[in-house]
């Protein structure tokens, strides 16, 4: 029997950040990759497995009109799912995760951790059908704290087409 889909629960404002001010997407990983750890949420796999993986399969997705980045690593580096939302203070280059080759500038980074596969295809269904719909992300732009952030990106719906 499988167990029911992981829900907003996993949406951590400790993990929330706005405004990360980093030249690169390799930076977003080691800032946040050392605070999930700090935070218990992910083993010393985590950093290097997230930066090969990226490299490998990039998680950059074209949603207009701000693209965004799903970064996401092996099952074995979490110890506690969560989704991390993130602002940058600016863009930054992000591969295309449809084509490596081609880049996108990305502010909004949600980073996840999972431990079952399943839950992973379903939660990146949710977040392309939230990411679609301009009154949920410009509040996310909007947000002038991280609290504010946090309370933006919650309302996301718990759906996909």
């Amino acid at each position: 029997m499988k167990s029911t889909m992981l829900g907003k629960e996993i949406i951590m404002r400790e993990l929330t950040a706005i405004d990360l001010d980093v030249d690169n997407y390799e930076q977003v990983f080691e800032i946040m990759g050392a605070r999930f750890l700090e935070k218990g949420y992910v083993n010393e796999e985590y950093l290097p497995t997230i930066k090969e993986r990226e490299a490998q399969y990039p998680t950059a997705l074209p949603v207009e009109p701000y693209p965004i980045a799903i970064p996401h690593t092996m099952a074995n580096a979490i110890i506690k799912p969560f989704i991390a939302p993130v602002r940058l203070k600016n863009t930054v280059e992000w591969g295309d995760m449809s084509d490596p080759d081609n880049k996108f500038n990305v502010k909004l980074v949600c980073m996840l951790g999972f431990k079952d596969p399943g839950e992973h295809i379903e939660l990146l269904q949710i977040l392309m059908y939230n990411f679609q719909k301009p009154e949920w992300v410009n509040p996310l732009f909007e947000a002038k704290t991280e609290d504010e952030f946090y309370d933006a990106f919650v309302k996301m719906e718990w759906t996909h087409d």
